[in-house]
């Protein structure tokens, strides 16, 4: 994955294509605020500064799960205007199945092409609201975090999460290779309840409890190497933090793989501008972080920002389809292009198939290759 196309240039190069036909239409992007998704929101900003005519973006609430309603809103919000022929929503929480289903049957809004990223709510019923569905490879990520922790010769592999998210049908896909795979392998796995962070405690109480229990679990494990794992995005910042000053612990991947998910602050590494346009470079940087706390060799994500990529991708092929170069809302050729175009490398793009075998032939699943820390050190 060394020298990857930036994804910026890859995406200026792309889009700088954009129809003047299109000077009417409008693409409107809904994503989580930097609490949540830092990554999403800057993709979405960076479009609206690029197109401002064209994109319009808003913000879903950090407490989205009690704010259902408010989500609802704000998509339908941005139906009501007839230039919108396009809504992307990244991450597309609970509530974007309702709203997009307003849009098709209560607004007749049939013109508009509805594309979910990352999304929280059943395949199933996503995938029978939205034209596109686009969601992180979870299951075959389970194979790849123990295939990782193996090769790094770990002994225990700690599972962070919470009843919500176990209630998410592709998270428990996860879970249920992860236990399979550590099986196989000899790798104790430890289920490890932590808060909701949308639950009474906030995001500042679960990621409190990750800082103090990580600690707690080095120590239960003595002398043996433990590999770490959360399945919430505002939890990767304080376990990478913990993970990074205890040694004999290991963290091989974010739950949305990126080098912008968690590590930025974690790392306290900012993210310049000039970083989205020059991974490669910013991956340097983290490699001198790891390498100062002698952790290069317990540490990995992968080289694309998965999220961003799928605002960027989206972005990308809901303007094909606007000026009329897709076969139809739903066209898988077009839409790998626009990804690999958006990542600036060849993504694995899968339909996701439920317990019962069925494919959802509208839900595209990404994966792309880890990376090995020590490849970045100058």
């Amino acid at each position: 994955m060394k020298k990857l196309v930036s994804i910026l240039l890859a995406l200026v190069l792309v889009l700088s294509l954009a129809s003047t036909a299109l000077a009417a239409d409008k693409i409107a992007i809904l994503t989580g605020t930097t609490t949540q998704g830092e990554e999403e929101f800057r993709a979405a900003e960076k479009l609206k500064s690029l197109y401002p005519d064209m994109v319009v973006t808003d913000t879903y609430p950090d407490n989205f799960s009690s704010e259902v309603e408010t989500t609802i809103g704000k998509i339908l919000q941005f139906a009501a205007d007839p230039d919108v022929k396009a809504i992307i929503a990244v991450q597309s929480v609970q509530g974007t199945t309702a709203a997009y289903t307003q849009i098709k049957n209560e607004l007749g809004r049939d013109d508009i092409l509805l594309i979910a990223g990352v999304p929280a709510e059943d395949p199933a019923d996503i995938a029978g609201a939205a034209d596109i569905v686009l969601g992180v490879d979870e299951i075959n990520g389970g194979y790849q975090i123990v295939e990782t922790i193996s090769e790094w010769g770990c002994d225990v592999l700690v599972h962070y999460s919470f009843a919500r998210h176990m209630s998410y049908e592709t998270i428990v896909a996860r879970y249920n290779i992860l236990v399979e795979e550590c099986e196989d392998a000899g790798i104790e796995f430890v289920f490890r309840d932590a808060p909701d962070p949308t639950g009474d405690a906030g995001m500042t109480g679960a990621q409190q409890f990750i800082l103090e229990d990580v600690p707690m679990v080095m120590q239960e494990y003595a002398g043996k190497k433990v590999a770490f794992f959360t399945t919430n995005c505002g939890m990767q910042e304080p376990l990478q933090a913990a993970v990074l000053v205890q040694e004999n612990a290991y963290y091989p991947l974010p739950c949305c793989p990126s080098p912008f998910h968690g590590f930025p602050a974690s790392f306290s590494l900012a993210v310049e501008p000039e970083d989205y346009g020059n991974i490669d470079a910013y991956l340097e940087k983290a490699a001198g972080v790891l390498a100062a706390n002698n952790a290069l060799s317990r540490f990995s994500t992968w080289a694309v920002p998965v999220n961003m990529s799928m605002i960027y991708g989206g972005f990308e092929y809901a303007k094909a389809y606007l000026e009329g170069s897709t076969s139809a809302k739903t066209d898988s050729d077009a839409l790998k292009a626009a990804l690999t175009a958006a990542a600036g490398a060849e993504a694995s793009v899968t339909t996701y198939v439920d317990g019962d075998g069925n494919e959802v032939s509208n839900y595209f699943m990404l994966l792309f290759d880890n990376i090995d820390f020590n490849d970045y050190i100058k």
